[in-house]
């Protein structure tokens, strides 16, 4: 296909920043919205006059009855996203999918097994896949130059508490839970793509700060092969920041915002910042759709954050206890 006809499920604040993306991509188009709140589609059209002949619906289900599409972005809140991507699957759909996946284990796997039986592009909108720090790092992981991994910790801080008051984020029914599953899925799934590592067994301390979702988080991951981590997610902060340390056996890598920092065994320092061009995930994922290229995020690594995550939870909610990635 030349052009790929998107439609959106969820026309909210983020999903206008994809549509910012497409509307400037020739070889995407997007050609029908939907959301409930049509004040969310009214600001989608005011906003951007190129997707103002868009078909428009109150419901995705009648939106993906009307056909004339090859692929969804789906942005709506994150206990939505099971049902309307598998269905999305069983119209013939391609599916681009913001974070996270879905809010289980069990959804995801379910998801998976959606997108092979349709034998569709299924990709998750985790936006640093494309990045070249993240890149730089992962590729030099698994080259061994600098032999295994022995421990890595990554940290964010944010005003999420503040930010996302009032908001459907805040509600565990549609977001299925606090911030370590909204902003801080992009911190999992980093740390877990850059290392290729698999988690094995999670300890976590939670703070809920008088909300129905978590906010604070302070989380322990012993990983399959030996290898150990932490990540400090912190939701009622002043600022936002974020930073992540990997350990090997002959080198440290040190990234804070875009400013990476190499240290070999010998203890030279070595600043990179020499990467190659970014991409998005929507051109991504439209040139997978073509063919022209691998997909930077499959749905596997909506699985693995999502088994860290839940397995998160789940030790929380017994103060801490160890929990087994197998158990869930």
């Amino acid at each position: 296909m030349d052009v790929v006809r998107f439609g959106l499920i969820g026309c909210g604040g983020f999903a206008r920043y994809h549509v910012s993306t497409l509307v400037d991509m020739p070889d995407a188009k997007i050609v029908s919205l939907c959301d409930p709140d049509t004040a969310q589609l009214d600001r989608t059209v005011q906003a951007f006059p190129a997707v103002a002949d868009s078909g428009r619906f109150a419901s995705y289900e009648a939106m993906l009855a009307a056909g004339g599409l090859d692929a969804v972005l789906v942005c709506s809140p994150h206990t939505l996203h099971a049902a309307q991507v598998k269905d999305s699957f069983a119209a013939g759909l391609h599916v681009l999918v913001e974070k996270p996946l879905a809010t289980s284990v069990k959804d995801c796997q379910d998801l998976i097994q959606a997108r092979d039986k349709a034998g569709k592009i299924g990709a998750v909108s985790y936006q640093r896949h494309g990045h070249g720090p993240f890149q730089y790092i992962k590729e030099a992981v698994a080259s061994g130059q600098y032999g295994r991994i022995l421990g890595l910790n990554s940290h964010l801080c944010q005003e999420w508490l503040q930010l996302t008051k009032g908001s459907w984020r805040q509600s565990k029914a549609l977001s299925g839970g606090g911030q370590i599953n909204d902003s801080g899925s992009h911190m999992i799934d980093i740390l877990l793509w850059i290392t290729g590592l698999k988690a094995k067994r999670v300890t976590a301390l939670m703070d809920n700060r008088g909300t129905e979702v978590d906010i604070e988080s302070i989380v322990g991951i012993e990983f399959e092969g030996g290898a150990y981590g932490s990540l400090t997610i912190i939701g009622d902060a002043c600022l936002w920041h974020e930073r992540h340390h990997i350990w090997l056996e002959e080198a440290a890598f040190i990234l804070e915002g875009d400013d990476l920092l190499v240290i070999d065994e010998k203890g030279r320092h070595m600043k990179v910042s020499n990467w190659p061009r970014a991409t998005s995930p929507d051109q991504n994922f439209v040139d997978a759709v073509r063919g022209r290229a691998e997909v930077l995020a499959p749905f596997e690594c909506g699985l693995r954050t999502i088994e860290l995550t839940e397995a998160a939870w789940t030790s929380g909610a017994q103060g801490g206890a160890p929990v087994a990635v197998a158990s869930l």
